[in-house]
């Protein structure tokens, strides 16, 4: 009886288990008499059928595990290049330290023996040495994995992953070393011995040949910054990202080519330590090149008239003599895409050739135009709406079936249905079809609208606040808004009720109704006010509109301390109030509730009594502008502007409580309701008949998923009595504070310093308030 055995072992390491593979070598060689070496030629076994397979030596590799990676298979004739071939397959399985096959001559064939010693199972991952990153954000990055088989390959995969998360911490002096140790039954413990250093920083950073711009030019365009005392433990500015650090020079060399610079070249930045690797420098090497500006612009399109492409080469930010800008280039190529897009052109490919000339240092620049095909929209699907009904969203669409299709007209459509406050997403996707059309899925998901809630909050001018609130911005499903609030305090009872339908009669007016009553106490006197409000508006066009509406009111003074003025005491008693207002907005925000870019501009003119009749002659003007602009990090800033002009008329002054009052958190922040503006010689605010208001805030997100934003603000603002002049000498203040898009509605805290308070002032306050933020 013949015998041979085949032998493929790994490469020596750390756990080569040497004693048992000569233990099953010497039993093989004594019993089967085995000979390492065989030629082909002379090999008796080969093309005999294989009749039996016996694993032998595995513990946690299942036998099926082996016989399936083999291709040699009972009944098969025996292949040399076959068993060369599973010896192969099996050791990349990853599980062996040894493998050996051992041939056997029987009776009716060969018999297959798989012998194999099994690399040792991962009992335990220990981490030493970390002190600043804790043992369980490291785990996270390990690739490795208790009761595991041992894997060279994730051992060091899981080393580089652990520098490498160390490196994006700001570590880059950390020494990472392994160790395994055997803990019995062919089990080992792995160690990660690690010496972290001291954390590094970006000190400086550094430019060479840049001629044209300053060294903090060149710095603002780069994501990786240098440490900042002030800042670094929050932002981690100063901590070298190697994601950042590639990206650096292509942001360096896309400012170059916005201003003008074509042939400039940036080099790789060059990363250098300080000797007690604490330090980081980095060096950018550029040649800048010339400043080179457009030539000639064209557009070639082969379906247009030469006045068409002449007219859109007017409408390009790119102008002929202008200093060439790639930020422009892009531009122009978004412009042109948006023209045809919004002409049914919905692929239309912009393919822009540049020509450069060295020696004039022009760039001409020719946009290739293939319009491809005209489509049309298709079928309009709706699809998440659960409880709201589909022609609420459809009448927010700009678009119809059998439209010709429009690129602006769907960005739009999106707009507004996020607008309305029903949806906290809204997609709108696109299929094209065979027939030159495309179909448009509007997905989106409901989003909260109904609201109940009762509660206490607190104010600085009501103290303690009861709140009770019902109101359901999409009543019924069909985008009604319905509302009734209650709030009680201890200088305040306020009761509200209304509806608003934005569509009336499924017409593009808007139609509503309210019913409020309320009671203040002030310091000098008390109020009651009760009244009814109806108010229409229709769009004029896409972002302008128009509303209108009367509202009869009746105020009663009451209450007055002994000790007020004399110009209170005057206001004693009950008036009605009748009057109307006429609005015109325009409005390109690109959301209602956290709006990150665009303006809001608002007239507001009111008249009172007169031909309309009642106790009080006075009017209004009211002048209002916002202006959002997009910032880093989803933040925006937003500038604010107010001017108020009111008087009576007939004989008649503007009754105490028509008055302008600035000071507060819907005025200027970080005074008391009214106090930058006049007071009577008590001390108690009377209001002005003229008020300007100018804001900047910078709202920024906190936790974005929950809809919580900072918001870090400075206000000027003052209300002026009748015989003071307008004018720039206002009173300021600055602050910061939190904005929610809570439960029970938009949420905001702000506290708010008095820069300049006077003796009877308060050096800051702090407000809340529940409802629209803007």
């Amino acid at each position: 009886m013949k015998s041979k055995l085949i032998n493929r072992r790994s490469a020596p390491g750390p756990y080569l288990y040497l004693p048992a593979i000569l233990l099953f070598w010497g039993l093989f060689s004594i019993i089967s008499g085995v000979s390492p070496v065989f030629s082909a030629s002379d090999d008796p076994f080969t093309d005999k059928p294989v009749t039996a397979i016996v694993i032998l030596g595995n513990q946690k590799v299942t036998r099926d595990t082996i016989i399936d990676k083999m291709s040699t298979k009972i009944g098969a004739p025996l292949s040399p290049v076959t068993l060369d071939k599973d010896l192969k397959d099996l050791f990349s399985l990853g599980f062996f330290e040894n493998l050996m096959i051992n041939l056997k001559e029987l009776d009716n064939g060969v018999e297959v023996a798989v012998i194999v010693i099994e690399k040792p199972t991962i009992s335990a991952i220990l981490i030493k040495g970390n002190q600043k990153i804790t043992r369980k954000d490291l785990l996270k990055e390990i690739t490795l994995h208790t009761f595991s088989i041992l894997s060279e390959e994730r051992l060091q995969e899981s080393r580089e992953k652990l520098e490498l998360f160390y490196h994006e911490k700001g570590f880059y002096s950390v020494r990472i070393k392994t160790k395994t140790v055997s803990a019995g039954k062919n089990t080992v413990q792995v160690a990660f011995i690690i010496d972290e250093g001291p954390k590094c920083y970006i000190k400086k950073i550094r430019f060479h040949g840049n001629h044209s711009f300053r060294a903090w030019t060149l710095k603002r365009q780069l994501q990786s910054k240098t440490y900042n005392l002030f800042l670094s433990w929050a932002t981690e500015a100063g901590v070298l990202k190697k994601d950042q650090l590639e990206n650096d020079s292509k942001l360096l060399k896309s400012f170059y080519l916005s201003e003008g610079y074509v042939q400039v070249r940036i080099s790789k930045p060059k990363v250098t330590m300080d000797d007690n690797r604490k330090w980081i420098y980095l060096d950018f090497d550029i040649d800048e090149g010339e400043v080179f500006s457009m030539g000639k612009v064209e557009i070639v399109d082969p379906d247009s008239e030469s006045e068409l492409t002449d007219n859109l080469v007017k409408i390009l930010q790119g102008k002929s003599g202008k200093t060439f800008s790639n930020l422009s280039l892009q531009n122009d190529i978004e412009t042109l895409s948006t023209f045809f897009a919004d002409r049914g052109y919905a692929y239309v490919d912009i393919d822009p050739q540049t020509n450069i000339d060295p020696e004039k240092r022009k760039v001409d620049i020719a946009y290739h135009i293939n319009r491809g095909s005209k489509f049309h929209f298709g079928r309009i699907a709706i699809a998440g709406n659960t409880k709201t009904r589909d022609k609420v969203i459809r009448r927010e669409l700009r678009f119809a079936e059998g439209d010709l299709f429009s690129a602006s007209a769907l960005k739009r459509s999106r707009e507004r249905i996020i607008n309305t406050q029903f949806f906290s997403e809204a997609d709108l996707q696109t299929i094209q079809n065979d027939d030159d059309t495309i179909d448009v899925k509007v997905k989106v998901v409901e989003g909260p609208t109904g609201t109940f809630s009762v509660g206490l909050g607190y104010s600085t001018v009501d103290s303690i606040i009861g709140i009770a609130n019902i109101s359901q911005k999409n009543w019924l499903g069909k985008g009604l808004d319905a509302t009734f609030n209650v709030e009680l305090s201890g200088s305040r009872q306020f009761y509200n009720i209304g509806l608003t339908d934005p569509y009336f009669l499924d017409m593009n007016i808007s139609s509503g109704l309210n019913i409020y009553n309320e009671e203040y106490e002030y310091d000098a006197y008390d109020t009651k006010q009760r009244g009814i409000r109806f108010h229409f508006g229709k769009p004029i066009n896409e972002y302008t509109s128009w509303s209108a509406g009367y509202r009869w009111e009746k105020v009663k003074i009451f209450n007055i301390s002994e000790t007020a003025s004399d110009y209170i005491r005057d206001e004693e008693g009950t008036t009605t109030t009748s009057q109307v207002y006429f609005s015109l907005i325009r409005d390109r925000r690109d959301n209602y509730l956290f709006p990150t870019r665009g303006y809001k501009l608002k007239g507001t003119l009111v008249f009172a009594g007169g031909p309309l009749g009642f106790d009080n002659d006075f009017y209004k003007i009211i002048i209002e502008g916002h202006k959002f602009y997009p910032f880093k990090w989803d933040s925006a800033f937003h500038l604010w502007g107010l001017f108020g002009y009111a008087d009576g008329y007939g004989g008649q002054e503007l009754p105490l409580y028509e008055r302008f009052y600035v000071g507060g958190l819907k005025t200027v922040r970080g005074f008391d309701f009214g106090e930058a503006g006049p007071k009577d010689e008590n001390g108690d605010v009377i209001g002005g008949t003229k008020e300007l208001i100018l804001s900047a805030e910078w709202i920024f997100p906190l936790l974005k998923d929950m809809g919580l934003n900072g918001v870090i603000f400075y206000d000027a603002g003052k209300a002026f009595d009748h015989d003071e002049n307008l004018s720039f000498d206002l009173r300021h203040s600055v602050g910061f504070g939190i904005r929610w898009k809570s439960p029970m509605g938009p949420l905001r805290i702000e506290w708010g310093f008095n820069l300049n308070p006077e003796d009877d002032e308060k050096s800051s306050v702090w407000d809340f308030s529940v409802g629209t933020f803007f």
